[in-house]
């Protein structure tokens, strides 16, 4: 049986508790350890981990100490600025690990997370569940395979509202820095860095890995009173010039995607969370796509598999640090601009995330705007979008520090 240790059990901690529950429920790992630090918030749950012999800690550090090299696979969907210590810290207590995505705020942080798994021996997952799925595998290895000829570019968008709640709903939503941690939170680093890391794996040549990217172009917005930004346009060059273009916002009223597209030479595969289209030389294929549920399983499985098999895939350090290239280049290229709040109109919804009523900042048209950038594969000071400002083409080659000055 597989040993197991989890680092926070709120939040989107709570899925992973749920996954761990499940599957201590079928006899396939032990939660052996557990650091819950709000645990006057969270008495159910440490009640139920203590009557299966789990130990609660309110210190990762001494909670990792205690199990050096007993526990197999650590869990850790904690904050983005916690990612990287914690990451690091497990896999020297001999530890594999589970962090959840994205992988960290910023490329320095990658590349030191990365020698800290290669100095373990251990291995390093990352939460991006899509990345685990069947149907995302199949259409990676059909590109790969040459059966669609090139392709010719990839692209994806997302209009995911987000109300004043899910920026109140930690001390790090929505901000740059949490004191002198980056975080960089935003559409594209957090609640749709799925989707960028999708894209970016989809456009590498080989199976498992994700392409090498050459120069990133973005422009970035917010009609929320935030740091940091919560619309983004982007288009990246691969190193064989492959162009990728991500378009997403928080800002707009109704919930559409994403949507992805991949054309190629001798066909195309269009992709939603629902399902798969895939047509290839004329003839089409219609794919189900995993439901929440069976998102979960793939992910738990594969993490489980790779404890015993080291060719079992995962989405790895290598692969989840293209997306957090792609995430540092966004900032190097544009700077974030207020959108005029005589654009912005207001309303109460109940928020997607917190499932609370809470307050959503519109910005006028940005729909349209969004949609319109996917379709024309432009950036929206391109389209001519009036309060649109024009980001610099910066080079991701050789990268290794945000910011770069």
């Amino acid at each position: 049986m597989i040993k197991t240790a989890i680092i926070g059990v709120s939040g989107f901690g709570n899925v992973h508790y749920r996954d761990l529950m499940n599957y201590q429920g079928k006899g396939l790992l032990e939660i052996c350890a557990a650091t819950i630090i709000n645990q006057d918030e969270e008495k159910e749950k440490c009640e139920k981990l203590r009557s299966l012999g789990c130990k609660i800690y309110t210190d990762y550090k001494q909670m990792l100490a205690d199990f050096k090299g007993k526990v197999e696979v650590c869990f850790i969907p904690t904050g983005i600025h916690l990612h990287k210590p914690m990451t690091v810290a497990a896999l020297e207590a001999g530890m594999n690990v589970y962090v959840e995505k994205p992988l960290a705020a910023t490329i320095q942080d990658v590349i030191e997370m990365k020698k800290a798994q290669k100095a373990s021996g251990k291995f390093a997952a990352v939460g991006y569940q899509t990345m685990y799925t069947p149907e995302v595998m199949k259409i990676k290895t059909a590109l790969c395979s040459g059966k669609l000829g090139k392709i010719n570019v990839i692209k994806c968008y997302a209009l995911w509202p987000r109300a004043e709640a899910y920026y109140s709903r930690n001390n790090w939503a929505g901000k740059l820095k949490l004191k002198n941690d980056w975080v960089l939170d935003s559409p594209y680093n957090n609640a749709l860095a799925h989707y960028l890391n999708l894209i970016c794996f989809l456009a590498g040549k080989e199976v498992a890995k994700s392409a090498e990217l050459k120069s990133i172009q973005a422009e970035l917005y917010r009609a929320n009173k935030i740091e940091s930004a919560d619309t983004a346009c982007m288009r990246i060059m691969t190193k064989d010039g492959l162009p990728l273009y991500f378009i997403v916002t928080h800002c707009c009223e109704k919930n559409v995607g994403p949507q992805m597209t991949i054309a190629c030479e001798k066909g195309e595969i269009k992709w939603e969370p629902s399902k798969t289209i895939m047509t290839i030389s004329g003839k089409t294929e219609e794919i189900v796509n995993q439901n929440q549920e069976g998102l979960r399983t793939c992910v738990m499985d594969s993490i489980l598999k790779r404890v015993g098999d080291k060719n079992a895939f995962i989405c790895d350090l290598d692969i989840a640090g293209t997306q957090t290239l792609a995430a540092n280049g966004v900032h190097e290229s544009s700077e974030i601009h207020q959108i005029d709040e005589k654009l912005i109109h207001v309303l109460t919804i109940k928020d997607a995330y917190t499932q609370t009523e809470s307050k959503l900042h519109v910005a006028k048209g940005v729909g349209e705007i969004v949609k319109d950038a996917y379709d024309k594969e432009k950036l929206f000071s391109e389209l001519g979008v009036t309060w649109a400002v024009k980001g610099k083409v910066f080079p991701l080659e050789n990268y290794t520090h945000f910011p770069s000055k």
